[in-house]
């Protein structure tokens, strides 16, 4: 056996493979990180990962490698048939025709079948009703477990058991804690990626809250304080925090690469919500507190800190009674109910704000508010895939169709609050409302409990569900935050007869325009 024989990254470089975009994989500069996972032949692997990093094209190389070098037959999972099929038309089979070794010996001509000399790669979806178990292997590949049907998951063990090898190799994006890939990666040795700091030699691995400057958008030391640079980032080593387990364990954030800037990570936090940030960027379960939680996590947002300050944003949870919140960029400084029409048009005509408000129940009544207020905007709620925005504002994709829906916003319910509550433990939202206020703002949120919910697939879900049916002050809060974390310009118009002119949020601050250009051009959307 010739010496890159002995280990996939040897075979990697020796041969110079490029990958299905023809770039050459490599682990220099960006992937040092990869180099013991393609050197890894553990009977049990594990990877807990971000989006986007290689690991996918890295197993698919590693599965070649067993069939050609180690005499391996492999099952290669994926979520679904359709997944199957993009995955190799898109990935495996672009792999094959651009590197001309792999082709030797190989018939790649079946989509779910791959020939490697005397030896198979399965490519098999977990979620058809069809799905062939009979097929035997040496090795189990699961490639994103935590969306696959861990009923078939499971069924796949006994695929192996004739196999002197048996092999179970795992890598997902996770979902929720105790669920899918985040069950097994406790089992394992749990490797971190540890980098140093060049100033102070620290060694440490990368963690959000430590190592993120949110405000000037870097990577820092966490005990130095420095500005850590790319090179500090790409430069690391793997180290089991919980040694001596079975399972061999890696845990990939999009922290550790160095193509991707802190800036760049902050705006896929802003942007998708923290669900989607935990899962795909971190590549960490997601968690948020429960009702107990609620009455610590508001107090201690409490500031004497004056949010008083405009622009101003009202959030309005409508039923027969209307429930609003009242604040500025940083925070809420008023809270209260209403039942006229009369009352609530008197806080938006003494403040002028931006109004984000729920489109029902009482449809009609919303519809005339927004006709009514070129500033008000109505919310559906809706289920969405993790990686689709948490809110949509309708009219902003630029299409000539989507200008219709200018004025209307579509949330995630569930990613919605999960957000707002993440924002809040984070200081990213603050109080100045009456204590007799807070305590009624507070009891509403006391009511939320998380209930978890088994989809047909046997993974875990989770929704927000209020044990009274008070929780309007959540929901006026939520529509508060939607205006507040809005991705695009906000334009905040002076009362008439006031000022001549406006003041216009941008990315870089706030500019002046006129009334009548800002009018014309809401009306010509």
């Amino acid at each position: 056996m010739k010496i890159e024989h002995y280990s996939p990254a040897l075979w990697l470089l020796k041969n110079n493979f490029v990958n299905e975009r023809g770039e050459r994989l490599t682990f220099k500069p960006n992937h040092y990180f990869l180099y013991d996972i393609y050197k890894d032949l553990s009977q049990f692997q594990v990877i807990k990962k971000c989006a986007q990093v290689g690991v996918s094209v890295t197993m698919t190389m590693k599965t070649v490698y067993m069939a050609k070098y180690r005499g391996i037959t492999t099952i290669y999972t994926m979520p679904s048939d359709s997944d199957v099929s993009e995955f190799v038309k898109t990935k495996a089979d672009k792999i094959f025709l651009s590197n001309p070794v792999l082709m030797k010996g190989a018939n790649i001509d079946n989509i779910q079948l791959k020939q490697i000399g005397d030896y198979f790669i399965y490519y098999k979806g977990t979620r058809s009703k069809t799905t062939a178990i009979s097929t035997t292997a040496d090795l189990l590949v699961h490639d994103e477990k935590d969306r696959s049907d861990l009923n078939i998951i499971e069924q796949y063990r006994s695929r192996i058991t004739a196999s002197k090898f048996k092999g179970i190799w795992e890598l997902s994006n996770p979902s929720v804690t105790n669920v899918g890939v985040d069950v097994d990666w406790k089992k394992s040795d749990k490797k971190e990626w540890f980098i140093t700091c060049r100033k102070c030699n620290t060694v440490q691995t990368l963690t959000w809250d430590e190592n993120v400057d949110e405000i000037r958008g870097i990577y820092v030391c966490k005990k130095c304080g420095k500005e850590l640079t790319d090179r500090e980032r790409r430069i690391g080593k793997w180290i089991p925090t919980d040694p001596g387990k079975e399972i061999s364990g890696y845990h990939i954030s999009q922290m550790m690469a160095a193509w991707l800037t802190a800036k760049d990570l902050i705006r896929e936090k802003q942007d998708r919500g923290i669900e989607y940030f935990n899962n795909f960027i971190l590549g960490e379960p997601y968690h948020v507190g429960t009702a107990a939680d609620f009455r610590q996590m508001i107090t201690d947002a409490w500031s004497a800190k004056t949010l008083d300050q405009g622009p101003f944003i009202l959030g309005v949870d409508i039923g027969i009674e209307k429930h609003y919140v009242l604040g500025g960029k940083n925070g809420i400084f008023k809270i209260g109910k209403v039942r006229s029409r009369e009352e609530l048009e008197s806080i938006i005509e003494r403040y002028n704000p931006t109004i984000i408000m729920d489109a029902g129940p009482e449809r009609t009544w919303a519809e005339e508010f927004k006709k009514k207020y070129p500033k008000c905007h109505l919310v559906f709620y809706r289920k969405d895939k993790p990686k689709a925005p948490v809110v949509v504002w309708g009219g902003e994709s630029g299409s000539k169709e989507d200008k219709k829906n200018w004025g209307y916003i579509w949330a995630d319910r569930n990613r919605a609050i999960d957000a707002v509550i993440f924002d809040i433990q984070s200081g990213n939202v603050l109080f100045n409302i009456t204590r007799e206020d807070l305590e009624k703002y507070i009891k509403q949120w006391e009511t939320l409990r998380r209930i978890e919910e088994l989809t047909p697939l046997n993974t875990k879900t989770y929704k927000w569900e209020t044990t009274t049916g008070m929780d309007h002050w959540v929901h006026a809060t939520v529509y508060w935050w939607m205006a507040k974390n809005r991705a695009k310009k906000i334009v905040f118009i002076p009362d008439k007869g006031e000022k001549k002119d406006i003041i216009e949020r941008t990315g870089e601050g706030f500019r002046m325009r006129s009334i009548k250009e800002v009018l014309e051009e809401q009306q010509n959307e």
